[in-house]
């Protein structure tokens, strides 16, 4: 009974100041406090040396493709794409997406690149 007398009460006091409960709120530092959060990677090939030793490139194009080599050979396809989560990779036939923190790395050249079990792996990156 209470949220709902709160529910009402909220619903005339934006209605006394010329809006109603439906009317969506315009804030623009919501918009730009996103934007912040969403990442800006960058086009290119990313490498690094798996736990078994194997080399691992991870070539995110600009055309929002992308292509993982283990060994030298393509074992993975798909589209990419930065959003809310991270660097977002969606593989063809896959059942949903795989995100990752892509941060610049201590060496120059390099990125630390972090995925959702929290293990972080540094690739060298050339773009």
């Amino acid at each position: 009974m209470m949220k709902k007398i709160i529910a009402v009460a909220g619903a005339f006091a934006l209605a006394a100041c010329g809006g109603s409960a439906d009317d969506p709120v315009e804030d623009e530092s919501l918009d730009d406090a996103v934007d912040a959060v969403i990442p800006d990677t960058s086009a290119g090939t990313y490498t690094s040396t798996n736990p078994e030793g194997v080399e691992v490139s991870v070539a995110l194009n600009a055309d929002g493709t992308y292509t993982v080599s283990e060994g030298g050979e393509m074992v993975e396809s798909g589209t990419w794409e930065d959003n809310i989560r991270g660097t977002c990779l969606t593989a063809e036939g896959g059942d949903g997406e795989d995100c990752w923190n892509i941060q610049p790395g201590a060496e120059e050249g390099m990125m630390d690149v972090t995925g959702a079990d929290g293990e972080t792996m540094s690739y060298s990156f050339e773009g």
